[in-house]
């Protein structure tokens, strides 16, 4: 085997030797350039030769201006000054106190009881309370309905019915109106209805607490002060006696008396048509709540979701429409007693619709027909035309009397034999004869005539 020699590289020593050469012929070129008699120059220490000055280029000729006196100079006038503001030695900033950042967690979370207490819009003051107790682990608590329950206590004082002398307080004028005021309260005695009254009112409570429905406000729980059974001393004749406050209802209707009604009437939802006195029409003329009602009827007839409480009722109402008349709110004066006056089987003082009444509102005093009943919870209700004789600003959103100052004096037995529409003239004669029986009115009462506003004019 031949040996063989590395080959040679080819292009350095050329390229080395063209590097040499050009800079051996920049350095020959800088010689014929001041840069090498200047480091000639500073190397023998020889002082470097003043530049000469540049030569000034002409300039445009100025004319001269005249020569001005000099103003005087303005002296300001010497204006006092208050002395400059200097902090008091003992002002001092308040110290800044910054909150943790980030804020603290807590390291444990304490059981305790909060309470809370409360007016809601019925009147009812609620106090509320929330107990966090000690438990186990939340997938443990979570198991068990007592760990997460609410417990409800409604707190009610449950009044008394009033005697002769606490009715004087909501009506110091009773005593001057009925001459045998102070007699006739030494024969009263406490009503059953007043203690069934509030036993509705108490069971409705109940109810409603249990469901968390709504509850009978203050108003309508404290709405009746007594009721009281009265045989006058002298005469016998039975008084039932009741003292409330005076709400107003805007019910009935009569075809014969007044055969077209207002247009607000018309479009109710909610406008009761009759009322529990009535009697046999004697006209021809058509309820004008009639047409209204049939159409209603026929509507739930159709609907599927109609109950059949609901059809069934508005069966009746289009039948009782056909053949009776009503009382009507806005024109005749009467009281609506309550439904618990049905109850039990003693009829002495058992009102009925029709009976006559006076209704005592401080001395004035009102004629008046038992023309209603109403729920069996509540008492004090009038007409819009009595409640209007009582209170010109009541209407059938304001009450005509808002505290128990209204007394309600019902005979019962005393309706007339046949049932019609009101005789004005027999109700204003009636209801004073039977003041009478129990005493008469004193000299400081004011019997107020009650007029017929459906009378036919001449």
């Amino acid at each position: 085997m031949k040996h063989q020699s590395p080959k040679k590289k080819k292009g350095c020593l050329p390229l080395f030797g063209a590097g040499v050469l050009g800079v051996m012929l920049l350095a020959a070129g800088s010689l014929y350039t001041p840069y090498p008699m200047e480091l000639v120059r500073l190397l023998a220490g020889v002082p470097e030769a003043p530049k000469p000055a540049p030569t000034p280029k002409p300039q445009p000729a100025v004319p001269e201006k005249p020569e001005q006196p000099e103003p005087e100079p303005v002296v300001a006038p010497v204006v006092e000054t208050a002395a400059p503001w200097r902090p008091d030695n003992t002002f001092t900033m308040p110290d800044i106190v910054l909150p943790p950042f980030p804020p603290a967690l807590p390291e444990k979370v304490e059981s305790g009881t909060f309470e809370h207490v409360n007016e809601l819009g019925a009147g009812i003051n609620m106090r509320s309370g929330v107990e966090f107790k000690p438990g186990t682990t939340a997938s443990s608590d979570r198991r068990e309905k007592d760990a997460y329950q609410v417990q409800m206590s409604l707190s009610l004082r449950q009044p008394h019915a009033a005697n002769g002398e606490e009715l004087k307080q909501v009506n110091p004028k009773l005593p001057g109106v009925l001459n045998r005021y102070d007699a006739l309260m030494q024969c009263a005695q406490v009503s059953p209805w007043f203690h069934a009254l509030y036993l509705h009112k108490q069971n409705r409570i109940r109810k409603n607490a249990a469901t968390l429905d709504r509850l009978l406000d203050r108003h309508n729980f404290y709405d009746t002060d007594t009721i009281l059974q009265i045989s006058a001393p002298d005469t016998g004749r039975k008084v039932l006696w009741m003292q409330a406050d005076m709400d107003v209802v805007s019910d009935g209707s009569d075809g014969d008396r007044l055969p077209r009604m207002s247009d607000k009437v018309m479009k109710s939802d909610y406008y009761q048509p009759s009322t529990s006195y009535r009697w046999r029409k004697v006209g021809k003329t058509p309820n004008p709540l009639l047409a209204k009602w049939e159409d209603r009827l026929e509507k739930l007839k159709k609907d599927s979701k109609s109950s059949k409480d609901a059809i069934e009722h508005a069966r009746t109402v289009v039948a009782d429409l056909k053949l009776f008349s009503f009382l009507l709110a806005e024109y005749d004066p009467f009281i609506v007693i309550p439904l618990t006056f049905k109850e039990g089987n003693d009829d002495t003082y058992r009102p009925q619709p029709g009976d006559y009444a006076a209704v005592v509102v401080e001395n004035r005093v009102f004629p008046a027909l038992v023309g209603d009943y109403g729920p069996k919870f509540k008492t004090g209700e009038a007409s819009l035309r009595l409640s209007k004789l009582v209170n010109p600003r009541a209407t059938s959103y304001a009450r005509a009397v808002s505290n128990l100052g209204a007394s309600y004096i019902i005979f019962p037995g005393s309706k007339e034999e046949k049932n019609g529409p009101p005789d004005y003239d027999r109700l204003n004669s009636r209801v004073r004869e039977l003041l009478d029986e129990i005493g008469g009115l004193g000299a400081e009462a004011q019997y107020q005539v009650v007029e017929d506003q459906l009378k036919p004019q001449p």
